[in-house]
């Protein structure tokens, strides 16, 4: 008996010891006070990063999605009110902008007046519009729980949408429990996460337009005889601040205690999109690291597009296939709106490229551009038909799968041989096989084609008759032989 009790009294000790021990070990990997090293600073003839005080942070190009400034980005902190983003992404991806939201007591319950709310009253009425403006530009609290409630009916349904949303995104590193960013040890996320929330984010128009907002008023609503009028947070972009960027459309801050001072912004310059985060950063200090990122940017870096310099699948050089099926012409290039990031002191002949071929709807291979062990963008392989007509495929010298991956040095200018892989299915676009390929050689022409005599078609159906009918003949006669020598026997 005494020894159960022991037993029973160990275990209980060891998950309270258990449970400590991880509720401290999460607590010093997202609030240690260290600054991480910058990791591309290990980066060969890589750009020297700015000086950046921030514990974390990252500054990537948003159009390839290249890194191109990296310290502790992949390590754990609190968001504060940066999670806000996710929750507008969300309510703009299952609400309308004129959808009536009602306040009610339940999310209004917990809402203190120092936690950034704009004193909502329960049965008070907004529209989706104004209540995201109000959680982005005003970082309203009890607005963001209503907006959780309206979506999904819950917070904690909610931030299951919000978790399930980033893991789609790639985000690896990220918990969300709640939609305003309110402290809480299990609500957490990284440099590189919320760039990649805030990267899928700035594709809907709705949501750049709000982020942009300096300031809005919202009118008398049915509890409120007054207007409220509210200006962005964000020093970035508030013109007139000193901290005023130009190119920077937007993003959202955040502060609390544990987090310190968070920070996500996006700007544009000559054509190239960056984002920006910093966590844990001193409140004098966070807007200066963004400038810092943003300099260091578009100072050294800057945008090339890939078919203006590989000349494999080039679009003035692209390999055209004739169906021997039907009247179909498959044209085969690299797609035109495909770029990646350089430094402005690097060369596109100084990269090397992998080209994969993994079919999408929308193309048949991938090629991934490095400098060095850096990887710097991607472009599809697609192709293109000059016929809407069905039911013809071709498949073209079938490779194994260690032939899907091959590595090739771009050699720019000077590259006359192209190498591509087609495939095509029944509505000359997409692929039937996936396994089928193949490699042509493109030296001193411009288009390849084959093309059989109008007459195949025909003879081959033709012979196939002729060889069956002989078949059946064969097989009558051998059986009509079998029956005779039956008779014979049965006679004898």
């Amino acid at each position: 008996m005494n020894k159960g009790i022991y037993r029973i009294a160990a275990g209980v000790g060891a998950a309270v010891i258990l449970v400590s021990s991880c509720t401290v070990q999460a607590s010093m990997v997202m609030t240690n006070g260290t600054p991480a090293a910058v990791a591309t600073d290990s980066i060969v003839n890589w750009p020297a990063a700015p000086a950046v005080t921030s514990e974390t942070a990252v500054l990537m190009d948003a159009d390839t999605g290249t890194i191109l400034y990296n310290k502790g980005m992949d390590e754990k902190r609190y968001p504060a009110s940066i999670t806000k983003i996710m929750t507008a992404l969300l309510a703009l991806e299952n609400s309308n902008l004129d959808d009536q939201v009602t306040f009610t007591e339940e999310c209004l319950a917990d809402q203190t007046s120092d936690s950034g709310n704009i004193g909502m009253q329960v049965g008070e009425v907004l529209t989706m519009r104004q209540c995201l403006l109000a959680l982005m530009i005003r970082s309203a609290n009890d607005v963001a729980t209503q907006i959780a409630v309206q979506i999904a009916g819950s917070v904690a349904a909610f931030a299951d949408m919000m978790n399930q949303k980033a893991q789609e995104l790639g985000c690896v590193n990220t918990h969300f429990v709640n939609a305003s960013g309110m402290p809480d040890e299990n609500h957490y996320t990284t440099a590189h996460d919320m760039a990649l929330i805030f990267r899928e984010a700035i594709k809907n128009q709705d949501f750049l337009d709000i982020i942009g907002t300096q300031s809005f008023t919202i009118d008398p609503t049915n509890m409120n005889p007054e207007s409220r009028t509210y200006s962005t947070h964000h020093a970035l972009v508030a013109q007139g601040a000193p901290e005023y960027y130009e190119g920077c459309f937007g993003g959202k801050t955040g502060v609390t205690e544990a987090s310190k001072n968070t920070l996500v912004s996006g700007a544009t310059r000559d054509g190239m999109t960056l984002i920006a985060v910093a966590m844990r950063a001193d409140a004098g200090q966070v807007c200066q690291d963004h400038i810092s990122m943003f300099d260091y940017g578009f100072n050294n870096f800057g945008l090339q597009n890939v078919s203006n310099n590989d000349q494999r699948f080039d679009s003035d050089n692209k390999v055209t296939l004739q169906s021997p099926f039907c009247n179909t012409t498959d044209s085969i290039y690299i797609d035109k709106t495909s770029n990646i990031v350089l430094p402005k002191t690097a060369k596109f002949s100084q990269l090397t490229s992998d080209v994969k071929f993994n079919y999408t709807k929308d193309s048949f291979a991938t090629i991934t551009y490095k400098y060095g062990d850096k990887s710097v963008g991607t472009a599809k392989v697609v192709y293109s038909s000059d016929s809407g007509k069905t039911d013809s495929t071709v498949t073209v010298a079938s490779t194994t799968a260690s032939q899907q991956t091959t590595t090739v040095a771009n050699n720019t200018g000077n590259n006359k041989n192209s190498e591509t892989a087609v495939a095509k299915n029944n509505s000359g676009k997409d692929s039937s096989n996936k396994e089928s390929s193949t490699t042509v050689s493109n030296k001193n022409s411009k288009k390849s084609s084959f093309k059989l005599p109008g007459f195949f078609v025909p003879l081959v159906v033709v012979i196939i008759i002729i060889v069956v009918v002989v078949l059946v003949l064969i097989l009558t006669n051998k059986r009509l032989n079998q029956i005779r020598e039956s008779k014979r026997n049965r006679r004898y």
